[in-house]
């Protein structure tokens, strides 16, 4: 015995369904009665509900259009100091001891030096931006995140020259 095909089933549906008694008294008796309503009542509550929409409305402008208000939290700022002058000196130790000045005149490394300087100016437009809002959460990871791809084009670039070298040389032993 095999199951019957999709086909084979919409086949024996019947094809026009009625309701089991007629609806249409009953829809006719509603339409007939016109709801009963009371016009005292009503308007007040029209008057309180274009009230309540004003009020929200008004609230509602004030949240979307005003400026976030500066929050100088001295500790805050002098934290985010603190940690801009840590990420400097890495910088500068990184640039110390290695090969930054031969790497970045070199062709090959030109996009990281661009990726460089453009980490560094989006790193100092984030940190304007920290000052005005330092509890911005967001704004936080985002400065951290820029200040470690920073250090790591850096470190990358430090090998650039070895290889390139080495490359010109021959192979090493």
């Amino acid at each position: 015995m095999s199951k019957p095909s999709l086909d084979e089933m919409i086949e024996q549906l019947p094809k026009e369904l009625s309701p089991q008694h007629d609806l249409w008294p009953a829809i006719a008796r509603r339409l007939d009665t016109a709801p009963v309503h009371h016009r005292g009542h009503s308007s007040w509550k029209q008057f309180a509900v274009a009230c309540s929409l004003l009020l929200l409305g008004g609230f509602g402008y004030r949240l979307w259009f005003s400026e976030p208000q500066a929050v100088s939290d001295p500790q805050m700022l002098a934290m985010m100091a603190q940690l801009r002058q840590q990420h400097e000196q890495q910088v500068n130790f990184i640039e110390k001891n290695s090969h930054f000045n031969q790497w970045q005149h070199a062709s090959l490394t030109a996009p990281l030096s661009r990726g460089v300087d453009e980490l560094r100016t989006a790193s100092d437009q984030i940190y304007q931006a920290l000052q005005k809002d330092p509890k911005d959460q967001q704004l936080w990871q985002l400065w951290i995140w820029a200040q470690q791809r920073e250090i790591e084009l850096l470190t990358q670039g430090q090998q650039l020259p070895e290889k390139m070298y080495a490359e010109k040389k021959g192979t090493r032993i």
